[in-house]
């Protein structure tokens, strides 16, 4: 339990840390409000830009179109999929004196894409993140990240979204901006669960209740560092919350009696989707594994 009270701390920090971990360099995110005028020099060459963002109509719904007046008066407009738009954020992410533009927020069903987008003096473009989606296929650089901006500061991004691993539940990864107008992941290569919403340590019966998962069958668990040492045995009615994935081939987790440990996972290809835990299908080894669409 210990340590899942040090994620559920480090994770509020992180989510409060928008403002306040870009005021630490010096450099606060603006966040202007749909129709409202921003006037700032975007790409750092002296002169001024107007930037707006509104929900605007499409053919399904309204959707989010960040615009821009250049200096020479022309406009140039960025439609994007976002039906809700959770933040608008103009910031000079990397301290190289030119601002980027992050849109945030709810393309479907909670699932939260960002842009990121930057103003070369006459036109908008997409600066490309790695794959933060739920598959594990990390083929390549999209045009946007999956999920939500949860952090920015000191040339570090945190995205937070909907994550399948034993479950479908909230997971961030922080990336920072490389000279190549991409993002590059910038941590330890986990998905680290989000648990804002549940109660905390003096009543945490939301967090066991619903976030956990109950074990049906005895299983083996390993080592945090040691994957190829078993340590123990979780039992039936053990009750474990998964803080921590790979999304391959390891998956970490606190028991409700303290224990820490890590199960090995692989993906159930046989069924064509979901996981097996030390080659069992993951439904014979828990109560019930909560998947969202």
């Amino acid at each position: 339990m210990k340590r899942i009270l040090g994620i559920l701390l480090a994770l509020c920090l992180l989510t409060m840390a928008v403002p306040a971990l870009s005021e630490a360099v010096g450099n606060a995110p603006l966040t202007p409000t749909e129709g409202e005028a921003l006037v700032i020099d975007l790409d750092g060459d002296g002169t001024q830009e107007t930037l707006t963002w509104e929900m605007t109509p499409s053919e399904y719904d309204d959707t989010l179109t960040l615009k821009v007046v250049g200096a020479d008066g022309a406009t140039q407009a960025y439609p994007t999929d976002l039906l809700w738009a959770e933040a608008v954020y103009v910031v000079d992410i990397d301290s190289d004196g030119a601002q980027e533009i992050l849109l945030t927020g709810d393309v479907m069903s909670d699932d939260y894409y960002t842009w990121c987008l930057r103003w070369d003096g006459a036109a908008l473009y997409e600066v490309l993140f790695p794959d933060t989606g739920r598959s594990d296929n990390s083929d390549g650089y999209y045009k946007y990240g999956y999920g939500r901006v949860d952090a920015i500061g000191d040339n570090l991004l945190t995205l937070s979204g909907s994550q399948d691993v034993l479950g479908t539940w909230y997971a961030s990864r922080t990336l920072s901006l490389s000279p190549h107008d991409r993002f590059e992941f910038n941590d330890a290569g986990l998905w680290l669960r989000n648990l804002d919403g549940y109660e905390g340590p003096d009543d945490d019966e939301d967090l066991w209740g619903y976030a956990a998962l109950i074990v049906t069958q005895p299983l083996p668990y390993v080592d945090e560092h040691h994957p190829d040492q078993t340590i123990g045995t979780l039992e039936p009615g053990d009750k474990i919350l998964i803080y921590a994935t790979d999304k391959q081939t390891i998956a970490y987790f606190s028991t409700r009696d303290g224990r820490d440990g890590a199960l090995n996972i692989s993906h159930n290809y046989e069924q064509g989707w979901g996981w097996l835990v030390d080659g069992i299908p993951e439904d014979e080894c828990f109560k019930l594994v909560p998947y969202a669409d």
